[in-house]
């Protein structure tokens, strides 16, 4: 171990007097050593230590759920039409759960990733009430109420 310790000092003086010749354009004069000849600088070159990159801490923060809304886009208030079904489009939150019922007939409507959602509904002949319900997980609830006619083709 003694000797490892004269070795490392004697390469760090080493160091030192290559960086004073750089700098001044002089040769150093090297220290006198009390080490042997034959003993090997690379035998007293430590291994690089190694680096650990830091783990961050685990989140604790939740995200806060997006407010219920909902848009409907397709069939508009008031129309006419001379179909017996009708499609039935809009808009809400991801995650919602959407419903759509006319004259007492209830449909789930498929909601997409974006949280497009559609749903196809029969028409009577006559005013056709047609009621929208968007709830998410919480249990609130949003609706909207359309009255679409249909006549007869």
């Amino acid at each position: 171990m003694r000797r490892l310790v004269i070795v490392l000092i004697t390469l760090i003086v080493l160091a030192l007097m290559l960086g004073a010749f750089a700098c001044t354009g002089k040769q150093a004069t090297p220290a006198p050593s009390s080490t042997p000849a034959s003993t090997s600088i690379a035998a007293a070159t430590p291994a690089p230590t190694p680096i650990l990159a830091a783990t961050p801490a685990p989140s604790t923060s939740t995200a806060t759920p997006a407010a219920l809304f909902l848009t409907v886009t397709s069939p508009q208030d008031e129309s006419a039409v001379s179909t017996s079904s009708i499609q039935v489009t809009g808009s809400t939150i991801v995650g919602a759960v959407v419903s759509v019922t006319v004259n007492d007939n209830t449909q789930m409507a498929d909601v997409d990733q974006n949280g497009n959602f559609q749903a196809t509904v029969p028409l009577e002949e006559g005013p056709n009430q047609i009621e929208v319900v968007a709830s998410d997980t919480q249990g609130n609830e949003q609706s909207a109420n359309i009255t679409v006619m249909m006549y007869a083709p």
